[in-house]
């Protein structure tokens, strides 16, 4: 009896070990791409939610955050409803908070921006009071920067700054409520410059002949509500470069393929690669289930890589430096790891985590990346750096994991085409669905071959001329000594 047992329990024993792991949750939303004819086309994940950070143990819970950054491990809040800014760990721990701009006197009010310099300054949109703040690493005073001083800003405008970014020289640009005229510029010492970047309209050639020789004076000022749209966020990279969005745009602009993000260089151009199949707009559809995408912020990589915030659908789209669709992910829901109202993005050093802030459940959430995401990103990053070796492995690894990836083929193909191996870069375009990078490889595939085989060639046309030539001579030869045959035999 005692055997019998002991076989039962080691048999119950041995099952529960060779029992499979719990399944993880169903990720709550989907990752997708879309390929060269503009379909959707479902991916490996390239993120996945990892935990929120609700900050239940502030004294003073967030209330209706408008703003965060992120620098190394730590996270910096524009807590817009408590007008205050937190500085937080990566734990989401207290470290400070920041309610005044200079003594208690002067507190702050409805900030809605804020950036932190490589200096560990600290920089507010404080919105209520109509200006810039500027705080030490440790969250002491340093100065404010009030209202533009320039006469190309109505008196009758409130100066209501919402968003600030600091480049590597130390110019402020500030979005500001009711201003479209572009950024608001600042030089080092807090002193107005000039507007920059401003989002031209564009006005068809009927609308301006109707407006200018047939339209009523009436007419005419309604008209002149057309105006430039305001930048909804900005960012700035390492290298000066401005990525601004743009989320107040019409149906029949999206319909239209408008601008809804902008890459400003420091004169102001929009400098942003369009060389993808379709335009940078988001979703390219709208059902009842998705709504046209409204880009709320944007955060980019060393390397040229950025990633746009959607409001209107709570997802998070992935471009490489030319514009082309990494991936799309993300939902809004009640479900753990989908959000609700999604306002602000960030994105840690190495991009291996995606923080996202949400107003309406006033926290953040954290997104890490898989081995997929971890691969395809490494792709881009040596392409980068001029790495072609390890691009290549990188490419493959993803194609492995997605055979379906038009992208990785397009990105083998650079590489080899970059490497002068025309034919293999061919292969890997026709597969990506790539013809414009087909045509290049292509024709270098016809010039190197024109090269190797010009003697041959030469040789061959030199032949062709020479037979028709010789053939001729031969037959006059011929003619001439039967001539001179028939000559000689009637003499």
């Amino acid at each position: 009896m005692k055997r019998k047992i002991l076989f039962i329990v080691s048999l119950l024993a041995f099952a529960s070990l060779a029992a499979p792991a719990p399944a993880k949750a169903e990720v709550p939303y989907e990752t997708y791409s879309y390929n060269y004819y503009s379909e959707t086309v479902a991916q490996p994940h390239v993120y996945l939610y990892e935990e929120t950070y609700t900050f239940d143990g502030f004294t003073t819970p967030l209330k209706n955050p408008q703003d965060m950054f992120i620098k190394g491990d730590d996270i910096y809040i524009a807590d817009t409803d408590n007008s205050r800014v937190v500085k937080t760990n990566a734990a989401g721990d207290l470290i400070f908070e920041i309610y005044t701009a200079e003594g208690e006197g002067d507190p702050l009010s409805k900030p809605q921006g804020i950036f932190v310099t490589e200096e560990d300054h600290i920089y507010v949109a404080d919105s209520g009071n109509g200006r810039l703040v500027e705080y030490d690493e440790n969250g002491k005073y340093l100065r404010q920067i009030g209202r533009p001083v320039t006469d190309l800003i109505d008196p009758s405008v409130t100066y209501t700054p919402q968003k600030v970014v600091v480049d590597r020289d130390g110019r402020i640009y500030v979005t500001a409520y009711g201003i479209n005229m572009g950024l608001i510029e600042f030089n080092i010492d807090g002193d107005f410059q000039s507007f920059m970047g401003a989002a031209q309209v564009s006005v068809s050639p009927f609308q301006y002949i109707w407006k200018n020789y047939f339209s009523t004076k009436e007419q005419r000022a309604r008209m002149a509500t057309i105006v430039p749209t305001e930048y909804s966020n900005i960012f700035v990279d390492k290298s000066n470069f401005i990525y601004a969005t743009i989320n107040n745009l019409t149906n029949a602009d999206m319909m239209n393929n408008a601008d809804a993000i902008r890459r400003l260089n420091p004169t102001g151009n929009d400098v942003l690669r369009r060389l993808g199949h379709y335009a940078i707009i988001g979703d390219l559809y709208r059902s009842e289930d998705n709504r046209w995408s409204s880009f709320t912020d944007v955060a980019a990589t060393d390397y040229g890589c950025y990633f746009v915030l959607d409001n209107a659908n709570g997802k998070v789209f992935g471009y490489d430096y030319d514009g082309n669709s990494l991936f799309v992910f993300g939902r809004n829901g009640y479900r753990e790891g989908n959000v609700q109202n999604a306002v602000a993005i960030g994105i840690n050093e190495d991009a291996s985590l995606i923080y996202i802030l949400d107003y309406q459940m006033n926290c953040i959430l954290t997104y890490s990346i898989t081995d997929y995401g971890r691969h395809l990103l490494d792709a881009l990053r040596l392409s980068d750096s001029g790495d072609s070796e390890g691009s290549i492995n990188e490419w493959r690894e993803v194609l492995r994991l997605n055979s379906n990836n038009e992208f990785a083929y397009t990105g083998l193909g650079k590489n080899f085409l970059a490497n002068g191996e025309y034919k293999k870069a061919m292969e890997y375009f026709r597969n990506g669905n790539n013809k414009k990078y087909y045509s290049k490889a292509l024709y270098y595939h016809r010039k190197e071959l024109m090269e190797k085989n010009f003697g041959k060639i030469m040789a061959a046309l030199a032949v062709l001329i020479l037979i028709p030539i010789i053939v001729t001579v031969v037959k006059k030869i011929k003619k001439w000594a039967g001539d001179v045959k028939c000559a000689m035999s009637e003499k």
